[in-house]
């Protein structure tokens, strides 16, 4: 068994390699692969189903090293001997080094990573899985936590088992539980609110020799070639050709001036349709590569490229050129495991942690601490 489903990984590893050069395999060359590599036929079928998984894998893998405090995330590997180990203890997909309160300071944390998918609300963790893990972090002294990703609303939650409801064979949480008692908050997954009204002026011409740095165009006014973002409606600052795409996928705009500034352009500016906005961090990450094609919702699949390097650095500065504020998502629930990790993270500022410590709870409402 074990042999088997290291070898539908080599698989799943290969095809992504061949989609990444540009030569994707075909399902029947897969089916290939599977047959000569793997020795346990029942699983074959399984594929998909593993595909899945991995996938989500390497999604968290790829977007959570993008956070401003993770320093690196290490694939643990599946592959365990003596193969009946794993009946005891089991190793989790990643382990996670980060930035701890400072530039200097690091802690670590063990990650495994599930998937929700489909339309399901509630993910559920059979004990025994927790248990073996748990026993491997036990052993390695390091923090076990569980990273969900919320496929039906392309949402990532880091959460500590005391955030799950205990059953008698196994842990449940739902959706609305996992977001209240969020952790990703200590890798540097700030919580963006934007508050402020914001105003877009976009310049179009119909004059197709126009010179331009923008590749989109509107279908009415010709090619763009001007885009910028105002705080007072006065002073406009310019984006590049890479920051207009996070506004289409983040924001709804409302026209409220037209302006024909010759025979050729013409001058529109826009303004946020409501307010407030709140995004987290990973999540307006996913939503800006997804736009841009560099992540393919249909399964998960990203291809590397050096717009996804960049990325962070491209959503953190057009939040700030809106108007965006950085703050803190504060777990629902204290407990010794959310206590700890922000006690190692903001324990050194005080308004963050006593945020943390004594603010009260109130169900529904989620408690966000201001950076400042």
């Amino acid at each position: 068994m074990a042999h088997s489903i290291q070898s539908i990984r080599n698989v799943y590893d290969l095809a992504k390699c061949a989609r990444d050069s540009g030569k994707p395999f075909d399902d029947e060359e897969i089916k290939k692969l599977l047959e000569r590599t793997v020795t346990d036929e029942k699983l074959i079928p399984e594929y998909p189903r593993f595909e899945k998984g991995y996938a989500t894998e390497d999604l968290f893998m790829r977007i959570f090293s993008l956070l401003p405090w993770v320093r690196s995330i290490v694939p643990l590997g599946q592959e365990q001997f003596p193969e009946s180990s794993k009946e005891t203890i089991q190793i989790p997909d990643y382990e996670i080094i980060f930035e701890a309160g400072n530039e200097i300071d690091t802690a670590t944390i063990l990650v495994e990573v599930k998937l929700v998918d489909g339309d399901k609300q509630t993910f559920e963790l059979q004990k025994y899985k927790y248990e073996v893990l748990y026993e491997y972090s036990s052993h390695k002294k390091v923090t076990l936590l569980f990273a969900i990703f919320w496929r039906k609303q392309w949402v990532w939650t880091i959460n500590s088992i005391e955030s799950f409801i205990e059953k008698s064979s196994s842990y449940k949480i739902s959706y609305e539980r996992a977001c209240a008692n969020d952790l990703s908050a200590i890798l540097g997954d700030y919580t963006y609110l934007f508050r402020k009204q914001c105003y877009r002026k976009s310049i179009f011409s119909k004059n197709e020799k126009a010179d331009t740095e923008f590749i989109h165009r509107h279908e009415e006014y010709g090619k763009t070639i001007y885009e910028g973002l105002s705080l007072d409606e006065q002073k406009f600052e310019s984006l590049c050709i890479l920051e207009p795409a996070l506004l289409d996928c983040a924001f709804d705009f409302k026209e409220i001036s037209y302006k024909n500034l010759s025979n050729t352009e013409i001058e529109i500016i826009e303004q946020f349709d409501y307010l407030p906005h709140v995004y987290k961090l990973s999540s307006l990450l996913l939503a800006y590569l997804n736009k841009m094609y560099c992540i393919d919702k249909n399964n998960m699949y990203y291809e590397d490229n050096i717009l996804i390097k960049r990325s962070f650095d491209i959503v953190d500065t057009v939040r700030r050129k809106c108007g965006g504020e950085k703050f803190y998502l504060i777990p629902y629930n204290v407990n010794e495991t959310s206590t700890r990790l922000f006690d190692i993270q903001f324990g050194k500022v005080k308004h963050i942690f006593d945020a943390y410590k004594s603010t009260e709870r109130n169900e529904g409402y989620n408690i966000l601490v201001s950076h400042e």
